[in-house]
This record gives C-alpha cells, structure tokens and sequence, in this order.
C-alpha cells in the first residue's frame, strides 16, 4: 500500500487516478509486485490507508525516509 502512495505522489495523482493507472500500466504493476491477475486496491482503500498513516503522525516520517 505504501508503494501505491510513493506512486500518487511521484505522479501527482488522484486516488481514483492512481487506481486507473496501477489497473492499466505493466510498470506500476510491475512496481507494486502485483500478478496481473491480482486485485488492485480501490480509491477509497488507499484514501484510508493514507488518513491512518495522517492520524498516526507517519506518513510525513515515511516519506522523509525515502529522501
């Protein structure tokens, strides 16, 4: 999940255009380690998983470890 978020803000996306692009891009798929027959996460799941690592005080932490 936290790749899927790497993505979006590498692209500057939205969620439901994150989810488009991991549905019909081999790179992002690839990047993610998906099977093509896996499913994708939705928008609203990676809005959430986003607002948790908000409430938690982690995601700023995540993406400063990335730099």
């Amino acid at each position: 999940m936290f790749k899927m978020l790497v993505l979006q803000q590498l692209y500057n996306i939205s969620e439901e255009e994150l989810e488009y692009q991991v549905n019909g891009r081999l790179s992002f798929i690839r990047f993610l380690s998906l099977g093509l027959a896996e499913p994708v996460p939705d928008a609203t799941t990676v809005w959430l998983f986003r607002q948790q690592l908000k409430q938690q005080g982690l995601i700023e932490e995540l993406f400063d470890q990335l730099i």
